[in-house]
């Protein structure tokens, strides 16, 4: 349950910039770092993640999971590579971000990180080392106001490969024709070694599991699509699909063996693509 996975809540203190009614809604960041036992957190985003996990008690575990496919990724693409990095929707810090874990693959690694809430960019910014990871506002469904930010195109390259990780996002994204409209956006600003890394839940694995849990977040953010793995599969579009392929997020390239107790169901898939 997520109440062993974190102390009894103590909110903490706004940061100088952010509004105190900002942290009075629950937050997709602030929930998933909660549910990884982190400590930037308020009473009505632990309020929103024990309605969820008390429903659905795969909450947590699946969080831990993306966490777990985060590294697996990251080291995947820094072994072809790659040693610049761009996480949309990255959330709040906690173990193994990203350039911590490109770091110990590569010295040089440069991380841009991307989320559009000022809580996170308040509680990030002061954890970053600066010229080599920068944490901006910006939103994945504006991905032109993003990829032209000019602390970006300070730190990233765009005309040489670039490493892209959208984990936990997804599922809050509606299926419309305008976000399949910034994904492809986003492909095509891309240089070709490019990677893209993505994950969402899916209905194929569980149906009725993914849906309790999708209704859930839906309730508690009033956004979001449940989607199939070949819905999910569309936003690689043409780029080539890695081994091995779309799979429940343990089953890709596992490292090292998880105890049963935190293996969560195979509600959340994900998959990493190259660009020709």
């Amino acid at each position: 349950m997520a109440d062993e996975l974190a102390d009894e809540p103590v909110a903490p203190q706004p940061s100088p910039g952010i509004e105190p009614n900002v942290p009075n809604v629950p937050n997709v960041a602030r929930i998933y770092d909660y549910f990884l036992g982190g400590h930037t957190h308020y009473p009505a985003d632990v309020a929103a993640a024990r309605r969820i996990t008390a429903a659905s008690p795969q909450a947590p575990l699946l969080a831990r999971a993306m966490r777990r496919w985060l590294v697996r990724v990251v080291a995947a693409m820094t072994a072809e590579g790659i040693t610049q990095f761009l996480d949309l929707g990255a959330g709040l810090p906690t173990q193994d971000n990203v350039h911590e874990v490109a770091a110990r693959h590569h010295p040089d690694t440069k991380v841009v990180y991307v989320d559009n809430d000022p809580v996170v960019l308040a509680e990030g910014r002061p954890l970053l080392e600066p010229g080599r990871s920068v944490l901006l506002l910006g939103d994945v469904q504006d991905m032109a106001s993003v990829l032209d930010h000019p602390d970006l195109r300070t730190l990233i390259d765009l005309t040489a490969p670039l490493g892209v990780i959208v984990s936990g996002v997804v599922h809050f994204l509606p299926e419309t024709p305008a976000t399949a409209a910034q994904f492809a956006a986003l492909r095509e600003r891309l240089a070709p070694g490019s990677a893209l890394a993505l994950n969402s839940l899916v209905s194929d694995g569980d149906p009725t599991g993914a849906t309790t849990l999708f209704r859930l977040y839906q309730g508690e953010t009033g956004r979001g699509q449940l989607r199939t793995a070949d819905q999910l599969r569309r936003f690689f579009a043409d780029f080539t699909l890695q081994r091995p392929g779309l799979v429940p997020l343990d089953d890709w390239r596992p490292d090292a063996p998880v105890p049963p107790s935190a293996l969560p169901e195979p509600l959340i898939w994900g998959g990493l693509a190259r660009k020709p």
